[in-house]
């Protein structure tokens, strides 16, 4: 045991001739048949719900998705889901299509859904057409978290009475979500977008558009039309000819248009049409994206958040055994914040309201829970927290940090000097953290704890600013610290942190440096880094001379340049592709930007 633990609308049956068509989008009522032949868990198995948890995620589409509680059940029980009965023709070659998300949560955990026919409701066991499980990692294997979409051909031939049904068996890894299920002939011309290079950020100025469509009828694509159109402005439509995309292959394509993005927020529609002429299933064309525009871009260093407990056995082997090497090896890139909750039992003795609070915002049930930037990023394996990390580290921020603190006795000042490169309503969290403890040692075997959170400025609720692109703001927090956990007022540190309420996303975070500053950023803020990313020649605008250190990922230093000016350039291209820091420091200067070379 690992962790521990504190659906379809409206159904519509078509008949095109003789050939029957299904589809289920998840929107009202769970209204398929749940059962469990497997298993003694009282959990209810497949449910509808309009939001996720255990990963965090919305529905692919319209109101809601169907969920198996994988994360709650003990491992090897499995739920049925299963459709009305249909019949099919024998003439006709018939498809199930849906989407699944996947996630890299618990990424050794072989959660997963297999998708089966059988020819009466009582039969125990079907014809099996296909297995996805949830872990990215497992088979098949795909790049990141998110919405994908799966087919499985019946056999041809294949008539009379079926009970189409996902069987879902759990491992106790996290939550398995599907929607948008489509049972029904195999169309000659059927382009289906899959995905898009938009971002939920970008910065502003020319941006590409594009995307990739798979081909899921029985004829090759020799035409098509891509679009794409921001709110409701002009549509900017280009079309491919002369192309030959085989049935069950996908093509990655560029927009010839690019979208000249302006400050602000908007809805983009990607989509394709004209499918050979003729596309005959308009449900899975398009895509459509909410993207904020950003005056500029910085490096990010990502927000690590840790539930846990000290009376948790399995918080202990993930943070014994895997999460602890991994803060020791990679903690300077990254800031971090410990948790303590209040289960099982007792729980921690450190837990506080203010963890409460945090934790019902992201909805946390089980221990031990990590959130990177926050996104779920529990995982018992090293080499899947460091690709975590690396993943983090390679997107870029929108938001200029810095902070300070000066403590005197249990009073406790923080300056915070923001600078947005976006415009909206965000909130600021300052969090104080003790760098190690032991009064909490408990019932588990730990006998210390890093970054174990004690209290919030403000509290829990953080600090509401209405940012406008490129005006600094300057905000200070009190808070007096007496009657708290801390064990040595010296070994505080203070995180700060920019999130995005709406959507969880973390914007930027920070260390505070001891002492405070003044409500003025310094000349190290108007340091920059060009081109970037970069093919190995970089260069840097500064108001003063600078010494530059180059680090790898790992803090291998690989490029030093004394007295770097405006304009200057440094000779990158021995290095090998990758992610960079470069540390600068002058006079009243020290700053630290990431640099891509691709």
């Amino acid at each position: 045991m690992k962790k521990i633990t504190f659906l379809f609308s409206l159904l519509f049956i078509a008949f095109q001739g003789n050939a029957q068509t299904l589809t289920q989008n998840f929107d009202t009522a769970l209204t398929w048949v749940v059962a469990h032949p497997t298993g003694t868990s009282a959990d209810a198995g497949w449910t509808r719900v309009t939001a996720g948890t255990n990963p965090g995620c919305t529905p692919a589409g319209g109101a809601g998705m169907a969920k198996l509680a994988t994360y709650d059940f003990a491992a090897g029980n499995a739920y049925t889901l299963t459709a009305p009965v249909m019949t099919l023709s024998a003439s006709t070659n018939y498809r199930i299509k849906f989407k699944m998300y996947r996630d890299g949560g618990y990424p050794t955990d072989a959660d997963n859904i297999q998708v089966l026919f059988k020819s009466s409701p009582f039969a125990t066991s079907g014809t099996l057409l296909g297995t996805i499980h949830r872990s990215t990692q497992l088979s098949p294997t795909v790049s990141a978290d998110g919405w994908y979409s799966y087919y499985f051909d019946v056999p041809a031939g294949t008539s009379g009475s079926k009970y189409f049904y996902f069987l879902g068996t759990g491992f106790y890894g996290n939550n398995i979500y599907v929607d948008e299920v489509a049972i029904g002939p195999i169309l000659a011309n059927d382009a289906e977008l899959v995905s898009t290079s938009l971002t939920s950020t970008v910065v502003a100025g020319n941006n590409s558009i594009g995307g990739s469509f798979v081909n899921n009828g029985t004829s090759p694509i020799s035409t098509i039309s891509l679009n794409w159109q921001v709110d409701s402005g002009a549509i900017n439509t280009q079309s491919l000819t002369g192309i030959s995309v085989a049935p069950g292959t996908s093509y990655d394509f560029v927009h010839s248009t690019p979208w000249n993005a302006t400050l602000g927020t908007y809805s983009i529609k990607v989509w394709v049409s004209g499918t050979n002429g003729n596309d005959q299933d308009l449900t899975n064309n398009e895509i459509t994206r909410s993207v904020s525009v950003a005056t500029n871009s910085t490096t990010r260093l990502p927000l690590y958040e840790k539930f846990s407990s000290a009376t948790c056995p399995p918080c202990a082997t993930f943070n014994t055994t895997y999460f602890s090497p991994f803060y020791t090896a990679s903690h300077d890139n990254f800031a971090m914040i410990s948790y303590q909750v209040n289960w099982p039992g007792d729980g921690d003795p450190y837990y506080t309201a203010e963890v409460g609070t945090r934790r019902a915002y992201y909805g946390v049930t089980a221990a031990p829970t990590l959130f990177v930037d926050s996104n779920e990023g529990t995982a018992f394996d090293s080499s899947v927290l460091q690709s975590n990390l690396t993943a983090a580290l390679a997107k870029p921020a929108y938001f200029l940090l810095s902070a300070s603190h000066a403590l005197v006795g249990t009073a406790l000042t923080v300056n915070v000097n923001t600078t947005p490169y976006l415009t909206g309503s965000y909130k600021l969290y300052v969090a104080v953290v003790e760098k190690i403890t032991t009064g909490n040692v408990a019932s588990n075997g730990e006998t210390q704890f890093k970054n174990v959170f004690m209290k919030m400025l403000p509290d829990a609720n953080g600090t509401t600013i209405s940012f406008v692109a490129d005006t600094p703001v300057f905000t200070q927090l009190q808070a007096n610290l007496t009657g708290l956990f801390i064990e040595d007022m010296n070994d505080l540190s203070i995180v700060v942190f920019v999130q995005n309420v709406a959507s969880k996303a973390i914007m930027q975070a920070t260390y505070a440096v001891n002492g405070l500053a003044t409500t003025e950023f310094s000349k190290a803020s108007k340091i920059k880094i060009y081109p970037n990313p970069s093919e190995g020649i970089v260069r840097i605008t500064t108001e003063s001379p600078v010494d530059v250190i180059i680090t790898d990922i790992s803090g291998k230093v690989v490029f030093t340049m004394n007295q770097v000016t405006s304009d200057s350039d440094m000779n990158l291209s021995k290095l090998q592709h990758g992610i960079y820091f470069a540390k600068m420091t002058g006079e009243g200067i020290e700053q630290t930007e990431k640099i891509i070379l691709k």
